[in-house]
C-alpha cells in the first residue's frame, strides 16, 4: 500500500467515526497541523504515531505494515 492510500483510509475512517482533525490529533497525541499533513499524504507518520492511529481507528497495524513493503521487504520509517 502506498502512503497516499493509507492517508485516504485514515481520513475516511476518521470521518466515519465523526472526529474532527483537531479531536483526532489530540488523541494521537500530535499537533493538528502534523495530523493534517499525514492525512493529506504530505508527511509520513512516525512508527509511534502509526501505532496510535491504527489503535484509535481499529486498523490492523500488521496488515498495514505488510502492505507497505518495498521490493526488498524492508519497511522504512523516518
Amino acid at each position: 500500500m502506498r502512503f497516499e492510500e493509507f492517508a485516504k483510509i485514515i481520513k475516511n475512517k476518521r470521518e466515519k467515526m465523526l472526529y474532527t482533525q483537531k479531536e483526532f490529533a489530540i488523541m494521537i497525541p500530535i499537533k493538528q497541523s502534523t495530523y493534517n499533513r499525514i492525512e493529506n499524504g504530505k508527511q509520513e507518520p512516525s512508527f509511534i504515531q502509526l501505532q496510535n492511529i491504527c489503535k484509535i481507528l481499529k486498523l490492523d497495524l500488521t496488515a498495514i505494515l505488510k502492505l507497505d513493503k518495498n521490493e526488498n521487504n524492508i519497511i522504512y520509517f523516518d
